[in-house]
């Protein structure tokens, strides 16, 4: 019996763990099997994303503005029937729109002494930029300039903020700084979404006196952000006419001794901003009465500037003719066709020109005049346009 034992406590000894009779160290058990037990799982680290692949596309967005015979907005047009030329070459249409998009506007009002007799005609006109410009989806601000920039009014939807703006216009200065003025409000309009179409509509003699700012960047800037400059010219004349009396201007030392100038003075852009070495070219540009005319006679700055970015400038300061010329304004961005392309000339720096061609017979196309594009440097990022 002691070596049954013994053997019997031997066999167990070597059995191993699991095996039938090795439950609990108990001979003659019945067998139980335990599920294997699953091993340990190995922590995986969450996958990364893939990397961001990135590929330069210049597109160049050109509105265009296409009138008949009687100077009426053309509104059935379509693809086939567009021609464009970057630079005298045919380029393809990637993108053919017709829908008006929502409307980005900075309103710019000269405020100088010399135009005080013509703002009380302008302070009444909110509304109408309101109803017939910005609409529903679009915002607007509104700056002010005289020897002084001033945003006196940010972004807005509301038409009482517009009203308001307005109302607060007041003459004072003695200069014109037209071209700070004009670079602020494009400066206002690069922060705009790039979907939004963007437009300054400003009210002016259409000269400068005392900005920073050079004509040359002026249209650098605003071709290349894609703002179409809009003007409404008051007329020296009829400003002279209906200037009140007033005290004459502060003299050298009163300026600069007994009225120091207040704090907080906007900052105007610097010819730091001309990034391009090339010059301005004289282009044909088209004016409101629908003639082409060649950029050196152009009446004014704003005409001149309005000419290279596909706008137009009304020369012609009439209490009651305004209100139109406004409406005329707010209907031709609403109605303008979108053309995009991708151009295959960019080999090639400097100013690009655009030409917008239309096939059915007797139409006037309205667009900017081109852009300037600096090709990139060997294993530079690419620019875009």
């Amino acid at each position: 019996m002691l070596k049954k034992a013994l053997l019997a406590l031997a066999v167990l000894a070597f059995l191993p763990a699991g095996s039938p009779g090795a439950q609990d160290g108990v001979a003659g058990a019945t067998p139980v099997f335990s599920a294997p037990s699953k091993p340990p799982e190995k922590e995986t680290k969450p996958a990364k994303p893939p990397a961001d692949i990135r590929v330069t596309s210049n597109l160049v967005v050109t509105p265009v503005a296409v009138l008949d015979r009687s100077g009426e907005f053309v509104y059935d047009l379509t693809e086939s029937e567009f021609r464009l030329l970057d630079n005298g070459a045919a380029q393809r249409i990637v993108s053919f729109e017709s829908e008006a998009r929502p409307i980005a506007m900075v309103i710019v009002i000269q405020t100088s002494r010399s135009v005080a007799g013509l703002l009380d005609d302008v302070r009444p006109l909110a509304p109408m930029f309101s109803a017939l410009l910005i609409g529903d989806q679009g915002q607007g601000a509104v700056i002010t300039y005289d020897e002084r920039v001033r945003v006196v009014q940010d972004f807005s939807s509301d038409g009482e903020d517009l009203k308001i703006a307005f109302l607060k216009i007041q003459p004072q200065g003695f200069q014109s700084r037209l071209n700070d003025a004009l670079m602020r409000g494009v400066a206002l309009l690069e922060k705009r979404p790039k979907t939004d179409r963007r437009v300054i509509v400003a009210f002016s003699d259409g000269y400068d006196s005392g900005s920073e700012t050079k004509g040359e960047e002026v249209i650098k800037r605003a071709t290349g952000s894609e703002v179409a400059i809009y003007g409404l010219g008051f007329n020296p004349a009829h400003a002279l006419l209906s200037r009140k009396p007033e005290l004459p201007p502060p003299g050298p030392l009163d300026t600069n001794v007994t009225r120091p100038t207040p704090p907080g003075r906007a900052p105007t852009p610097s010819s730091s901003t001309n990034v391009y070495d090339a010059p301005v070219p004289i282009v044909d540009i088209m004016v409101a009465t629908g003639e082409i005319i060649r950029s050196a006679v152009a009446s004014s700055l704003l005409e001149f500037y309005a000419g290279y970015t596909g706008g137009v400038f009304y020369s012609h300061w009439k209490k009651k003719s305004v209100e139109g010329q406004l409406s005329r304004i707010g209907t031709e961005i609403h109605s303008q066709y979108e053309l995009v392309y991708v151009p295959d000339t960019l080999t090639q720096g400097g100013f690009h020109r655009i030409q917008v061609q239309v096939r059915r017979p007797g139409m006037k196309v309205r667009a900017r005049a081109g852009y300037f594009y600096q090709p990139p440097a060997a294993g530079a990022q690419e620019a875009k346009p």
